[in-house]
C-alpha cells in the first residue's frame, strides 16, 4: 500500500477530542507508506467526511480503495481488491469491488469464485473515478431515478428506502452509493466469502450498532486471485436474497416508523419556535441531571457518590495537554480540546491588574490547576519569563505526570502549598473551579490566610444570594467520564465574610461556567481580592 489519504474528522463532542488527536498522532507516525493527512477542524459527520474525502481522491486518481477505521481485514485483502480493480478498469458497468460479504446474501451456486451483485457495499470497497460522478445527488433523488428505470425502491431490500429517508438526519453516505449503482445499472463485484469484519458493533458506534446481525463468524483467508475473473453480469439470485434478508415492514412496523418521524419533527419544530426560557425548562425536566440531592453533611453526599477514577481522568487530560503543547489544539479544559484560541477576557483583565501592581511580575500559584489548563490557554497573552512563574498544586499522580512531561516549560508542580511556597514567593493564589469540590472550604481559607499572598483570584464559583450554602452531588455524563462527587453551592455573602478580615473585594465578574440546577441555572462568578494592608 504505497499511498494513503487519511481524512480525520473533527471531534463530534468535546470529550472525543483527545481520542481524535491520539488517532492523528498514530497516522503521523506511519513510515511504511506516503500519508496525506487531512485534519478536519470541525465535525463533518460520517457522511460528509466520506463523500468529501472520496471526491477529493477521485479527482486525482482513476481508482481507489475506501477503508473506514472500524473495519479489519484478513491478509491479502488489499491485493485481491487491487487486482479486481485493475482487471475491470475499462468495463463501464463495473462500478465497485467489495471485500465484504455475508452467508445470508451469497447465492447458493457460488463456491470459490467471485460474482456480481446489483447492490453495492461500503465495508472496504474499491471504486473508480469514472463511476463516482453524480454522487452529489441525494439518496432519495437517486432512489426516484432508479424507480423511473424500473428498479423499485425496495427491489434490493426494504432497508434501502428506510436508509434513504434517514440519510440527512443520520448523516450517512453509503445508501447514496448503493442507489447510485441501481440508478445507473452499475455492478459490484463480491468475493465468495467475506474478508472484512466491522469492529464497531457496540452501542457507542455512530451508525453500525443496529447491524449486529451482519457479523460474520471467524473470517477465512482471502480468496486466491483468480486467473479468470467472472463476466460482468449480475447473479440472478442476488435481488431475491436481499429481499429475504430485508423483507417489507409489517403494518405495525410502518406505524412505528410514522410515529418516530412525527416525534422527530416535533423536536425540530420546538427548537425553532419555543423561547429559550421554555427550552431551558424542558432540558431541566428531560435532559441530563447534573446536580442531584440536597445533603446536610459531606459524608452524606459522599455516600451518595460513586467517586471517580483518577487514572482515567489523568490519561484524558494528559493526552489533551500533549496535543495543546504540540500545537494541534488551542487549549484544553477537563481533557476536552478546543481548537480556536479564546482567552478568558475577565481573567486576563484580573491578571493585568495583578501584574501592574506587582512591578510587571505575575507569579501564579495555581491551586488545583490540573496540568496547567489555564496556563496553556493564556500563554500567548501572559508576560514572558522571567517575569512569569506558574506553580501548580495538585494530586500526586498529576504532579508526577506534570514533572515528567512538562519539565521544560514555565510550569512547576507541587503536592502541597507549603512545598510550592518553599520554592519561591507568589503574587497571587489562583483557584479556578476547585474550591467547591473541597470538603471543608472554611479550613482551606484559614490555611490560605497564613501565607499572606497579595492577591486571591477565585474563578468559576457557583454563588447564590438567597440561600445558605448547599451541598449536592454532581453526576458527570458517561460520555465524558463515569463519575459523581459532592459539590458546594456557596452563599455569596457568607463566602465573602470568611475572607473579609484579611482581603477586600476589588473586582467581581461573570465567569464562563454555568451550573444547571433544578429548573434554573446558576451563573458562575469570579472574584479578585486584594490583601488588606
Amino acid at each position: 500500500m504505497p499511498l494513503i489519504y487519511a481524512f480525520s474528522d473533527g471531534a463530534k463532542s468535546l470529550a472525543d477530542a483527545p481520542m481524535i488527536e491520539a488517532v492523528r498522532a498514530q497516522l503521523r507516525a506511519v513510515d511504511w507508506a506516503e500519508v496525506h493527512l487531512c485534519e478536519r477542524d470541525r465535525n463533518f459527520g460520517l457522511g460528509p467526511n466520506v463523500l468529501a474525502g472520496v471526491t477529493e481522491v477521485a479527482a486525482k486518481h482513476d481508482a481507489f480503495i475506501a477503508w473506514e477505521d472500524d473495519l479489519v481485514c484478513v491478509p491479502g485483502t488489499y491485493a485481491w481488491v487491487s487486482a479486481a480493480l485493475r482487471h475491470y478498469a475499462d468495463v463501464a458497468n463495473v462500478f465497485s469491488v467489495s471485500a465484504w460479504n455475508h452467508p445470508s446474501v451469497i447465492p447458493g451456486d457460488v463456491r470459490r469464485a467471485a460474482y456480481f451483485d446489483g447492490r453495492a457495499e461500503c465495508w472496504v470497497w474499491g471504486g473508480y473515478a469514472r463511476a463516482w460522478g453524480g454522487m452529489d445527488q441525494s439518496a432519495r433523488e437517486k432512489m426516484r431515478d432508479a424507480a423511473r428505470r424500473g428498479v423499485a425502491a425496495d427491489a434490493y431490500g426494504s432497508d434501502l428506502p428506510t436508509m434513504a429517508r434517514a440519510e440527512a438526519r443520520k448523516n450517512v453516505w453509503a445508501v447514496r452509493w448503493l442507489y447510485h449503482h441501481l440508478q445507473n445499472g452499475g455492478l459490484c463485484l463480491r468475493p465468495p466469502w467475506s474478508m472484512v469484519e466491522h469492529i464497531g458493533f457496540d452501542a457507542s458506534a455512530t451508525n453500525a450498532s443496529e447491524a449486529r446481525r451482519w457479523e460474520n463468524d471467524v473470517l477465512q483467508p482471502a480468496p486466491e486471485i483468480p486467473n479468470h475473473w467472472p463476466a460482468p453480469v449480475e447473479n440472478p439470485a442476488c435481488r431475491g436474497l436481499w429481499q429475504q434478508a430485508n423483507p417489507p415492514l409489517s403494518w405495525w412496523g410502518q406505524v412505528d416508523r410514522l410515529k418516530s418521524a412525527a416525534r422527530r419533527r416535533a423536536v425540530v419544530t420546538a427548537k425553532k419556535t419555543l423561547p429559550e426560557s421554555v427550552r431551558l425548562k424542558l432540558r431541566a425536566a428531560f435532559g441530563w441531571k447534573w446536580f442531584r440531592g440536597d445533603y446536610a453533611t459531606w459524608d452524606e453526599a459522599k455516600a451518595a457518590s460513586t467517586g471517580y477514577e483518577q487514572t482515567l481522568i489523568l490519561d484524558r487530560v494528559l493526552s489533551a495537554t500533549r496535543a495543546v503543547q504540540a500545537g494541534s489544539a488551542a487549549y484544553e479544559q477537563d481533557g476536552v480540546l478546543f481548537f480556536a484560541a479564546k482567552p478568558d477576557a475577565a481573567l486576563m483583565a484580573a491578571f493585568e491588574e495583578i501584574k501592574s501592581a506587582s512591578e510587571g511580575r505575575l507569579r501564579v500559584l495555581d491551586f488545583g490547576g490540573s496540568l496547567g489548563s489555564l496556563y496553556w490557554r493564556h500563554r500567548e497573552w501572559l508576560p514572558p519569563t522571567p517575569g512569569l512563574g506558574w506553580d501548580i498544586v495538585e494530586q500526586s499522580i498529576f504532579v508526577q505526570a506534570g514533572r515528567r512531561e512538562f519539565a521544560n516549560t514555565p510550569l512547576r508542580f507541587f503536592e502541597s502549598i507549603a512545598a510550592a511556597e518553599a520554592a519561591g514567593p507568589h503574587d497571587v493564589l489562583l483557584c479556578s473551579t476547585t474550591l467547591q469540590y473541597l470538603e471543608d472550604p472554611a479550613a482551606v481559607f484559614r490555611e490560605w490566610k497564613s501565607y499572606r499572598w497579595p492577591w486571591l483570584l477565585l474563578n468559576n464559583l457557583p454563588l447564590h444570594v438567597h440561600e445558605p450554602d448547599r451541598l449536592r452531588v454532581q453526576h458527570v455524563p458517561p460520555s465524558i467520564y463515569p463519575a459523581s462527587y459532592p459539590v458546594w453551592f456557596f452563599n455569596r455573602e457568607q463566602l465573602l465574610a470568611r475572607l473579609a478580615p484579611d482581603y477586600e473585594l476589588v473586582r467581581e465578574f461573570p465567569s464562563e461556567a454555568v451550573w444547571p440546577v433544578g429548573w434554573g441555572q446558576y451563573p458562575s462568578t469570579g472574584l479578585l481580592l486584594k490583601r488588606k494592608m
